[in-house]
């Protein structure tokens, strides 16, 4: 029964890598240390020879015979963040998250609230395509940056748009009847300076990670849309919005899933040329 097993996951091994490899026949030539890195597919017997594992790529196939039982394990490739010894950080992947202003400030306006927010419409994409680790402590503990691309999109509770005149950033009132949209788009290029420390759980099968630190953002594009009755209106103009932001943030996760939160340090528009808004998100990020 376990020889069958065996032979076809290797099988499957093979199939889904699209590798030529031969199976190693004799399981007396696998004398590497359960801390080698086997790069080949392979079939291997555990030291206890209830256990053996099959190698595919980078993913280990983990067959378990106990008690008459026969138990299949497909495991995470764990040779590349811990045994490389290599500080191994959290940047690079996707992230999603909601928008919302805080302390905003309308004083120069007679329309007040002009800008407030459809939070579950007010939405933040972040593609961070590349990412840098500087280990301090063993693997444990290091800086992260990189860079990535920042895409936020605050979708207006009212019925109003934004309008550039004479250098100054006025709030345009719209016909409500048949308004389907208002909003104004804002993307960046960002580069992340982070602190990172990283607690490993359960047996070293994933990590708890903290980070911390600043972004810096330089704006590349910016637009306003109005849908109404059928019709859409964009209005490319620069709105008096801020060349550069800065802002806070934090993750805290497990293996490549957490919570982030951002909190901008400069506010959304020039002085004087747009109201004080000071922006913020809370999402969630899936990290490589």
């Amino acid at each position: 029964m376990k020889t069958i097993i065996f032979t076809l996951v290797a099988v499957a091994a093979f199939t889904l890598n699209l590798k030529a490899q031969e199976v190693l026949a004799e399981t007396q030539s696998l004398k590497a240390s359960p801390e080698a890195v086997i790069n080949a597919d392979t079939i291997k017997h555990s030291a206890d020879m209830d256990t053996s594992i099959v190698r595919m790529g980078k993913k280990d196939v983990k067959v378990i015979e106990h008690e008459g039982k026969t138990v299949f394990q497909w495991g995470n490739d764990k040779h590349k963040k811990d045994k490389s010894g290599k500080f191994d950080g959290h940047w690079e992947g996707i992230e999603f998250g909601f928008n919302a202003f805080a302390k905003p400030d309308y004083s120069m306006y007679v329309a007040k609230d002009f800008m407030s927010l459809n939070q579950g419409k007010s939405i933040e994409f972040n593609f961070n395509f590349y990412e840098l680790n500087i280990g301090l402590y063993k693997n444990y503990v290091g800086l992260v940056s990189g860079m990535g691309l920042n895409f936020n999109n605050y979708r207006f509770e009212n019925a109003y748009i934004l309008k550039n005149v004479d250098n100054f950033t006025k709030a345009w009132p719209l016909d409500p009847n048949g308004l389907e949209k208002t909003k104004l788009a804002v993307s960046y290029l960002t580069v992340p300076i982070l602190f990172e420390f990283q607690i490993p759980v359960n047996q070293n099968e994933g990590r708890l990670f903290v980070n911390a630190g600043l972004v810096g953002g330089v704006k590349i594009g910016s637009h306003t849309k109005v849908k109404h009755g059928g019709t859409k209106d964009k209005d490319h103009s620069g709105f008096n919005l801020n060349p550069f932001k800065y802002e806070a943030t934090a993750r805290i996760g497990y293996k490549d899933v957490s919570l982030f939160g951002s909190y901008s340090l400069n506010s959304l528009f020039q002085s004087w040329k747009g109201p004080d808004l000071t922006s913020f998100t809370i999402g969630i990020s899936f990290l490589d």
